[in-house]
Order: structure tokens, then sequence, then C-alpha cells
């Protein structure tokens, strides 16, 4: 009977570790995702992040892989354009996880996404969403089925 309790304490100890990694990998993903695609403006690795079959529902509208690029392309041509190709744009994302979890096949996340925007170094806007987001285990890891972004409008 030991034996029997001492292997079940084993596997639950183990299920519940791989549950906190599969967590704390969502929070990655997360955070970079959002660092590579919309500080860095860099969409050439939306297939390490993403599923091909990606939706983002945000503020009544409806994005999938091909319109991410479409916005992220924009934002380039827009800081490059001649009135700002020579001020420094930047933002800064923080977050707040709230919950997470994992059945090790799918997995989801619900989190407070920040965003500090700065010109030349001096704040010009801060903005703040509700955002969870649905994972999917793949052949070559996680990757992001779906995001839904909600803004908060400040009280």
């Amino acid at each position: 009977m030991k034996a029997f309790i001492a292997t079940f304490l084993f596997l639950s100890g183990s299920f519940a570790f791989a549950q906190n990694a599969d967590e704390k990998e969502f929070q990655r993903m997360i955070k970079n995702l959002f660092q590579e695609f919309f500080s860095d403006l860099d969409s050439t690795r939306i297939d390490q992040y993403l599923t091909n079959d990606f939706i983002l529902f945000e503020d009544g509208e409806v994005f999938n892989n091909d319109s991410v690029k479409v916005i992220i392309n924009n934002l380039i041509q827009q800081f490059n354009n001649d009135e700002n190709k020579n001020r420094k744009f930047e933002r800064i994302n923080s977050f707040e996880f709230l919950n997470a979890h994992s059945d090790g096949n799918s997995g989801w996340i619900y989190y407070r996404n920040f965003a500090e925007f700065k010109m030349d170094g001096t704040t010009i806007a801060r903005m703040h969403w509700l955002e969870s987001a649905n994972f999917i285990k793949t052949k070559d890891g996680w990757r992001i089925a779906f995001l839904h972004s909600t803004i908060v409008k400040e009280k």
C-alpha cells in the first residue's frame, strides 16, 4: 500500500510540475509575442507563436496571421515615413498574469496587458487590455490558436 501511495504522489507531483512548466511557457510566449511583434515589429516569427488558423478578436475586429503581418508592416511604414524617420518610437509591454491551465495538449491563459508608448523618450500614451489566449500543442511545441483582447477603459 505504501508503494502505491508513493507512486501516486510521485505521478501527481510530476503532472503538477508539467502543468506549471506549461503555464510558465504560456507566459513566456505571450511576453515574447508582444515584444517581437508589436515592440520590435518583427513578423518573421509568426510561425513560432501562432497556429496556421490563428484568430484574434480585438475591438470588434477579427484578425488572422496575414492581417497581423499587415498591421506590423503598416506600423513599420508609419514609423519610417518622412515625418517620423528621425524619431525614436518605443512600446514597452508589461503583464499581470491572472490564471492559466493546461491539460497537456491544450491550454489557456488570461492576463492584463499594459503598454507604454514613447516617442523620443517621452511617454505619449498608455494602454491597458484584458486578454485571453488559447494554446494548442503541435509537433513543434505550443502555439497560440486564439487570442481575445478587450481594451480596458480607465475610470
